[in-house]
Parts: structure tokens; C-alpha cells; sequence
């Protein structure tokens, strides 16, 4: 029964670990993209500012 208990607990850790790295990973995307659109945006504004001066 105990060795039934230790193989649970390894496997909700197991599972826990494997959500906690999912949903970091998805956060890091969501602020990278973020990060990605400011970017283009930025580039955007910069290039028609170039194209304006001209």
C-alpha cells in the first residue's frame, strides 16, 4: 500500500511540474509577443517618420 502512495505522489508531482513549466512557458510567450508587437509598432511610427522627412 505505501509503495502505491510513494508512485501517487511522484505522479501529481510529476503532473504539477509539468503544468507549472506549461504555463510559464505560455506567459513568456504572451509577453514576448506583447514585447513584438511594441516593436513593430515602434518600427512602424520610425519608418513613417523617415518617409515624412523626406
Amino acid at each position: 500500500m505505501k509503495k502505491y502512495l510513494v508512485i501517487a505522489v511522484l505522479l501529481i508531482a510529476l503532473v504539477a511540474v509539468a503544468y507549472l513549466t506549461f504555463v510559464i512557458a505560455a506567459i513568456k510567450i504572451m509577453i514576448g509577443s506583447i514585447f513584438l508587437g511594441i516593436m513593430a509598432i515602434a518600427l512602424l511610427a520610425l519608418w513613417i517618420m523617415w518617409k515624412v522627412n523626406d
